[in-house]
């Protein structure tokens, strides 16, 4: 039984033009999403940099392990 092999030259899907519209549109949202940080943090040195970074982990990273705790408690 071959169940989960591939065959061998045939691709196992075919690119819908959907999808690679889907992509480039997300990819397009990331490039702006990206270069508007990057203004915003320009003048930023690097110590503020690994502050601001360090805060958004100790933050959601706290938020997380808040409803870990909450989900095996209750």
């Amino acid at each position: 039984m071959r169940l989960f092999k591939r065959k061998k030259g045939v691709a196992a899907y075919k690119e819908s033009p959907l999808f690679i519209r889907i992509a480039r549109i997300i990819q397009k949202r990331q490039l702006q999403v990206s270069g508007y940080l990057n203004r915003k943090t320009q003048y930023w040195n690097r110590t503020s940099k690994l502050t601001a970074l360090l805060v958004f982990c100790v933050l959601f990273g706290g938020c997380c392990l808040l409803l870990l705790l909450k989900a095996i408690i209750h």
